[in-house]
C-alpha cells in the first residue's frame, strides 16, 4: 500500500527537477542573449557615432591651416626634429627651427610650445596632418614645438592624462635647457580636449607656464551635455567614468573654470560661434571668470566657425586668428 505513493512522490520530484533544470537553462540562454544584445547595441551605438561624426573626423585627420601654403609644405621646415619616450610607452616629438641645429641664433627663438592634440580624450594622434599643419606654421615663426601622445581616456581616466602632460612639461623644460641653453617658460597649447588638458595643467603648475592657448575647449564640462554631439558626450562619460546626473561634482572638479589660481598664466581662448561639438559659451565663461579675477585673458570668436574651423575656413578672419595666436604665444598682448 505504501509503495505506490512513494513511487508517485519520486516521479513528481523528478518532474520538478527536470522543470527546474529547463528553467535554469532558459534563464542562462536569456542572460547570454541579453549580453549579446548589450554588446551589439554598444557596437551599433559606436558605429552610428562614427558615421555621424565623419565630417569632424575628416577635418581632424586631413585638415590644414590656410597659412599652410604649398611653399611652406615644400620647405622641409620640420626636418629638424627629435623623438623621445617622455614616460613609459608615451612619446614626444620636438620640432625646432633650423638655426638651432648648430646652436646658433638662440636669441631669435620666439618661445617653446607644448602642443596637446584633440580627439575627445579617447582618440587622436600627435602626428595627424592637422596637428602637423600647426607645428609647421609655429616652427616657421621661430618657435620650438613639442607634441605628445597621451593615453586614451577610456582606459586611463582624466587625472592620468593631466599627470602625463605635467610630466611632459618637466621633460621639455629640462630638454630645451640642456640641448639649446634656452631658459624660457613653456607655453601650453591644445585643441578641443587637448586644450582642456592644457588649461588644467596650467592650474597645477602656473609658475612654470608662460601662457596657455585653448582652441574650442570644454572649459565647463557640463556644457558638453547641451551639445548635439553624441561623440562629445560619449567621450566625456567614458573618460570621467560617470554621467553628470550622478556625479556633477566630478564634472565640476575637472572643469577649468573651477581651477583658476591667483597666478594663472595669460590665457587665449578661441572658439567658433557655430561649434556643434563644444558650445562656444564654454570659452566665454572661462574668459569672464579669468577677467573677474583680474587675470590676463583674450577671447577670439569666429562668427562662422564650427569645431576645428581653422582647418576648413580660408577667410581672412581665420588667418588673423592664427596670426594672433602666434603673437600671443610670443608674449605680445595685442
Amino acid at each position: 500500500m505504501d509503495e505506490k505513493p512513494a513511487g508517485s512522490f519520486f516521479r513528481k520530484m523528478e518532474r520538478v527537477a527536470r522543470t527546474t533544470r529547463l528553467i535554469l537553462l532558459l534563464k542562462g540562454i536569456l542572460i547570454l542573449f541579453s549580453l549579446f544584445l548589450a554588446f551589439s547595441n554598444f557596437l551599433l551605438f559606436f558605429i552610428v557615432t562614427l558615421i555621424l561624426n565623419i565630417p569632424l573626423i575628416r577635418k581632424s585627420i586631413l585638415g590644414r591651416l590656410p597659412t599652410d601654403t604649398k611653399e611652406l609644405r615644400k620647405s622641409n621646415i620640420l626636418n629638424c626634429n627629435e623623438t623621445f619616450e617622455y614616460a613609459p610607452n608615451l612619446y614626444l616629438d620636438v620640432f625646432y627651427p633650423p638655426p638651432l641645429k648648430s646652436m646658433k641664433k638662440t636669441e631669435n627663438i620666439k618661445g617653446i610650445v607644448l602642443f596637446a592634440h584633440g580627439g575627445g580624450w579617447i582618440s587622436g594622434y600627435r602626428r595627424q596632418p592637422n596637428n602637423i599643419s600647426w607645428y609647421r606654421y609655429l616652427v616657421s615663426k621661430g618657435f620650438v614645438v613639442a607634441t605628445i601622445d597621451y593615453e586614451r581616456g577610456y582606459k586611463a581616466g582624466i587625472e592620468k592624462l593631466i599627470e602625463e602632460l605635467l610630466e611632459a612639461i618637466d621633460f621639455l623644460e629640462s630638454y630645451t635647457t640642456k640641448r639649446f641653453g634656452l631658459n624660457q617658460k613653456v607655453s601650453l597649447m591644445g585643441l578641443s580636449a587637448g586644450g582642456h588638458l592644457a588649461l588644467l595643467a596650467a592650474s597645477r603648475v602656473p609658475e612654470k607656464i608662460k601662457n596657455v592657448v585653448a582652441y574650442y575647449s570644454p572649459c565647463d564640462l557640463l556644457d558638453i551635455w547641451s551639445s548635439a554631439s553624441i561623440f562629445a558626450r560619449f567621450a566625456a562619460a567614458t573618460t570621467l567614468k560617470r554621467l553628470p546626473n550622478r556625479a556633477k561634482d566630478v564634472y565640476e572638479r575637472y572643469s577649468p573654470i573651477n581651477n583658476i589660481t591667483e597666478n594663472y598664466p595669460p590665457t587665449l581662448l578661441v572658439h567658433g560661434l557655430k561649434d556643434s561639438v563644444v558650445p562656444y559659451i564654454s570659452s566665454v565663461k572661462m574668459f569672464k571668470r579669468l577677467r573677474e579675477k583680474g587675470l590676463v585673458a583674450k577671447l577670439l570668436i569666429h562668427s562662422k566657425g564650427d569645431h576645428g574651423f581653422e582647418f576648413v575656413l580660408r577667410d581672412q578672419k581665420t588667418i588673423d586668428i592664427i596670426q594672433k595666436t602666434a603673437s600671443f604665444l610670443e608674449g605680445k598682448l595685442w
